[in-house]
């Protein structure tokens, strides 16, 4: 059995206030304030990714959005744009730290924990020596709930008061400002609760009062956006709600949106990141791959990453390709961090739907 191909992880995630270097340019990640982006917003962001990027933008598994192909001369432009927007933070270390997803069913009492918490980072100076990718999450349940994703902390808002999830377990009578205790390392004296609340799923289509959609590997393109908006606006919705599973829910009950409404649909089985040429550690074209891959009919589930990064993808798939020097190694049941079985070259691929 081959051995895991060598990690170049980066340690920290891009921001608008902090670009990262990538194979199309600079990438820029964009966080909505508490999991939405308004109608205004979101065809702002549109418009940005048409006019100063290179018009992709990327959903990402952090309930974000990500602007591609921008220029160190457009950053300017870029900060007074989300500026408006009120999409920009005072500086990139609030930024990092408010690194909070809110599942797309929260109500009221969900979103103001959400924006407490966001407040709480922005004015506490401790915040910017919290660990880089420290992750918040902030859920009420239901249908599409977030709970189950990876996060260092989870404050769970119930009817009966805040639970909150430290190392793995539980506690009751929790706040905002404990979480933030418990976050700067103070052992907090709450006690355990034996609960298990439970995880949602992406659904998507006519959801009742919302609307879900996606679009393959998490890829809008500018115009694909603002149509949504548009689309939106006529169906009297106000905002655009995020989520870890790449998709967008609209509250508002929509028409033919042009993006994916079926759960079923083969392309949404592939976990694939941008690869090459849009990406620097990779030396694949993840995404025509996975293209070929979804029409051979490859029942299971498939990631593709471009490296052994694994950005797409953390949780082990049934056919994993990992791109290493222009070839794939194989892994079966597994994460792209696993040793591969075989390397074989990408003309090789058809081949592993018969494998």
């Amino acid at each position: 059995m081959s051995a895991a191909p060598a990690i170049d992880v980066k340690g920290w995630c891009p921001g608008a206030l902090r670009p990262m270097e990538s194979g199309d340019g600079l990438l820029v990640r964009v966080r909505p304030w508490c999991g939405a982006f308004s109608l205004e917003q979101a065809a702002g962001l549109a418009e940005i990714a048409a006019q100063l990027g290179n018009g992709h933008i990327d959903l990402t598994r952090r309930a974000n959005l990500q602007i591609r192909g921008l220029s160190e001369s457009r950053m300017p432009a870029l900060h007074e744009w989300l500026n408006r927007l009120g999409l920009l933070d005072p500086d990139a270390a609030t930024e990092a730290a408010r690194n909070i997803m809110v599942g797309p069913l929260a109500d009221t009492r969900v979103r103001a924990v959400a924006a407490e918490l966001s407040r709480a980072l922005a004015s506490d100076a401790r915040a910017v020596s919290l660990p880089a990718k420290f992750g918040w999450l902030v859920d009420g349940g239901g249908p599409l709930s977030i709970v189950g994703e990876r996060a260092d902390i989870a404050l769970f808002v119930t009817r009966h008061g805040m639970a909150l999830c430290l190392d793995g377990e539980w506690r009751s009578g929790g706040s905002v400002e404990l979480a933030l205790e418990a976050a700067f390392g103070a052992e907090l004296d709450l006690p355990r609760i034996d609960i298990a609340p439970k995880p949602g799923r992406r659904r998507l289509g006519d959801l009742g009062s919302i609307t879900g959609v996606a679009a393959p590997f998490g890829r809008l393109e500018a115009a694909q956006l603002q149509n949504l908006v548009t689309l939106a606006q006529k169906a009297g919705a106000s905002e655009i709600r995020l989520s870890p599973w790449r998709a967008l829910y609209v509250d508002a009950v929509m028409g033919d949106t042009g993006l994916i409404v079926d759960e079923d649909h083969p392309l949404l089985r592939i976990d694939a990141c941008p690869g090459a040429p849009a990406c620097k550690s990779a030396s694949v074209d993840t995404r025509g791959t996975a293209q070929k891959l979804a029409a051979g009919g490859f029942a299971g589930t498939i990631h593709i990453s471009g490296c052994a990064k694994g950005c797409a993808r953390s949780l082990p798939a049934d056919l994993t390709l990992v791109g290493d020097a222009g070839r794939y190694g194989i892994v079966r049941n597994g994460t792209s961090r696993d040793p591969v079985e075989r390397t074989v070259d990408v003309s090789d691929i058809d081949g592993l739907l018969h494998g």
